[in-house]
This record gives C-alpha cells, sequence and structure tokens, in this order.
C-alpha cells in the first residue's frame, strides 16, 4: 500500500549529494507531522576513516521513540587496501512509536525509494541491536 506523501526537494538534494557527490555520509528524513511530507531532518557530514566508529555513534542518535528514514553511504574496510561502500536506505521503526506512526512509514518507504533509484540495499530496524555494524556489513556482502 503507497501512500499519496509528497517528498521535499530538500531530501532529493541531500540524497544527491550523497550518491553523486559523497559530500555527506548520511541523510535523515522524518514524515512532517501532518503526515503530508518527507522532509529532511539532518545530514552527517562524510567520512573517510573508522567507518565503526561512525556508524556506532549514527545508530545511537536514531529517536528511541519514533520513526525515521535514512539514506547512509555505508562503507567498510574489506581488506588493508580496499574499502566498500553500499548506499542503503533504512527505515527505523522504534519500537516505543505509534503504531500509527511506524504504519505511515511503513506504506510511505516504496515512494521514498522511487525516488532513490541508487539505493543499494534496504534495512528495516526497530532496536538498536538490528543495526549492528557486523550484520549491516553481512547484509551488505561484506566479510570480516
Amino acid at each position: 500500500m503507497a501512500s499519496n506523501i509528497n517528498v521535499a526537494s530538500s531530501v532529493l538534494m541531500e540524497y544527491e549529494s550523497l550518491v553523486r557527490k559523497k559530500a555527506i555520509r548520511a541523510g535523515i528524513f522524518k514524515i512532517s507531522s501532518d503526515f503530508a511530507t518527507v522532509e529532511l531532518e539532518k545530514t552527517l557530514p562524510a567520512v573517510t576513516e573508522d567507518f565503526e566508529s561512525a556508524w556506532k555513534t549514527f545508530v545511537s542518535g536514531l529517536p528511541e521513540d519514533g520513526c525515521r528514514f535514512v539514506v547512509y553511504d555505508f562503507s567498510w574496510q574489506e581488506t588493508a587496501t580496499i574499502v566498500r561502500s553500499k548506499v542503503v536506505l533504512i527505515l527505523w521503526t522504534a519500537e516505543y512509536a505509534s503504531v500509527r506512526e511506524k504504519t505511515i512509514y511503513a506504506s510511505s518507504q516504496e515512494v521514498l525509494l522511487n525516488k532513490m533509484p541508487d539505493v543499494q540495499r534496504q534495512l528495516q530496524a526497530t532496536e538498536v541491536d538490528d543495526l549492528s555494524f557486523d550484520d549491516v556489513r553481512d547484509k551488505c556482502g561484506g566479510s570480516k
């Protein structure tokens, strides 16, 4: 079930900034209070090293009682000289978010995904443990 939600131009601009320019590491998006538009909440600066620490900092900042969409340039060190990355769309529906909010976010994900053709992986998480660095790396095709 797709919703009739709109995607703000700022969301698409930051998405392009992440995918094309690698100027940011992540865009965090929320649905407006009137449930009509996906809006930019904040961006995270690009990282060139210590990918796991940056990931853990990002995950710890997710709301405990709300939902968000996140487009993240997930990177990991494959070998001493090889860095891999995947553009990941995360649907964060915190365990303590309202059922209404979770439903609206879930039904709106397809609209957002259709505007972001370069997303390589989709993840859904309800608690921080769902987003461990090792698990996400494995889902992106990485190895230890």
